[in-house]
């Protein structure tokens, strides 16, 4: 993902995805329960005031039916407020006209009910007015009528509590399996971290790391995929570092033939030249001024090309390295190079004792060294090197070299063949290799090659 890398370092983790997706099925689930609730509602409210104005309009027409002439103005009185009274009737608003004046019967309690429902809910569920009109003759009465308006406010406080209570079990459900879900996932997910781990170790080259089997088959699949990949790449890495070796040994193999054929055949032969040179020269004397010139002129470019092998097997194999050890070849070659460079300096400091170093790592360091001389006068314009080697009491090796140099930016510039064949040497040691630079602040280069008994153990 250092990277985004990165477990879960995405915008949105896996987890965060499945519960968001989970929340938004169960805020569908509730839009729908609201909807259906409303409309069951709204029916069921429009049924019930229906139904209960049907209803006192029959209770009040066998009222009627029942009701004798004397005295029964006031009987109808008290029959129809004892209607009101009743729990389905509460809600009719009752007028009677046309036998002894207007009577105007509403609730028990004489004033209009207001609905305790929110304003959206009544306005979503409130029916349209219903008025019931009927004509009405009882006997020895003059002929009337009845009229019932029906007020759902009662019923529409009712339908909100049961909807409500709904709402709420529905909001409450939705919440608690929302949370058993986020736990569950996490835990059941909780291997992908490891997995996540697992891939950025090998990323780093941690070809060692193996990865423990979850419970879950599926993400066991791609464990074991992994860990096959990771010993794949151990077993390809150090091949890999195998005919590294085995490529660098014959390169320095080579290089010593070339040196040693340099040395006793085209230096011989040089030298011969020059002695066959000087003979003439002193034969002919005075006798012979032109060809004894030509003599001494063939004797001087004699010199000169047998200085350019001798830098040359200088270059290719120093003798010094096989004779005199890692150190003073690395003396030698810092001296040379300062010689060489006089507007630079480079600085050489050694610790530790390294008799006994064997031949690959000698090698080795004594190439990088030489490689990241010649990469500061090619490319650094730097005024200072320092050089810092040393062997520690375990037997493993640190190499830092750093300069003050314009320096440069390692994500965005490629890497020369030189950083890269000090790379590979360093890899064919199973050392650790660590470059830091940005513009204007220098080059530092880290290295670190371990004991020859941890090697193969150790992880580049």
């Amino acid at each position: 993902m250092s990277r985004m890398a990165q477990p879960m370092r995405l915008a949105m983790s896996l987890r965060f995805r499945l519960n968001l997706v989970i929340t938004l099925v169960f805020v569908l689930i509730l839009v729908v329960s609201i909807t259906l609730a409303i409309d069951n509602a709204r029916r069921a409210v429009a049924e019930e005031v229906r139904s209960t104005a049907h209803l006192t309009l029959q209770l009040l027409g066998l009222a009627f039916s029942t009701v004798g002439a004397p005295g029964g103005d006031d009987q109808l009185t008290e029959l129809v407020e004892r209607l009101g009274e009743l729990e389905r009737t509460r809600h009719m608003e009752v007028e009677i006209s046309g036998m002894a004046g207007v009577r105007a019967l509403s609730r028990r309690d004489g004033a209009h009910h207001v609905a305790t429902a929110p304003a959206w809910f009544v306005a979503l569920v409130r029916p349209p007015p219903l008025e019931i009109r009927e004509s009405i003759a009882a006997a020895g009465m003059p002929a009337g009528e009845i009229v019932i308006r029906a007020d759902p406010d009662d019923e529409i406080t009712e339908a909100w509590e049961d909807v409500r209570a709904l709402l709420a079990v529905v909001v409450v459900f939705a919440l608690v399996a929302n949370g058993v879900v986020y736990l569950v996932l996490g835990h059941g997910l909780r291997p992908v971290e490891a997995i996540v781990r697992g891939l950025d170790a090998i990323e780093q080259g941690d070809y060692q790391a193996r990865l423990g089997r979850p419970a879950l088959p599926e993400l066991g699949r791609i464990v074991d995929k992994v860990n096959h990949i990771a010993a794949v790449l151990a077993r390809s890495r150090a091949q890999t570092r195998a005919l590294a070796q085995r490529s660098l040994a014959i390169q320095e193999e080579e290089r010593r033939y070339l040196a040693h054929e340099l040395h006793d055949e085209m230096g011989q032969s040089i030298s011969a030249i020059k002695a066959v040179a000087v003979s003439i020269s002193q034969r002919i004397g005075a006798r012979e001024p032109d060809i004894a010139q030509s003599a001494r002129t063939i004797s001087d470019i004699s010199s000169t090309i047998y200085d350019t092998v001798r830098g040359m097997m200088h270059r290719l194999r120093p003798a010094i390295l096989d004779e005199l050890g890692l150190v003073a070849a690395m003396e030698q070659l810092v001296d040379d190079w300062n010689a060489r460079n006089t507007e630079l300096f480079c600085a050489l400091r050694v610790e530790g004792d390294f008799d006994g170093t064997d031949e690959a790592t000698g090698i080795s360091l004594y190439r990088i060294v030489q490689e990241a001389l010649t990469n500061v006068v090619k490319h650094a314009r730097a005024s200072r090197v320092e050089v810092d080697l040393q062997r520690h009491g375990s037997g493993e090796l640190t190499l830092r070299i750093a300069d003050d140099g314009v320096g440069f930016d390692p994500e965005s510039s490629a890497r020369g063949l030189g950083l890269l064949g000090m790379h590979e040497r360093v890899a064919a040691l199973d050392g650790s290799f660590t470059l830091r630079s940005r513009p204007g602040t220098g080059l530092i280069i880290d290295i670190d090659i371990p004991a020859p008994a941890e090697r193969g153990r150790r992880l580049a």
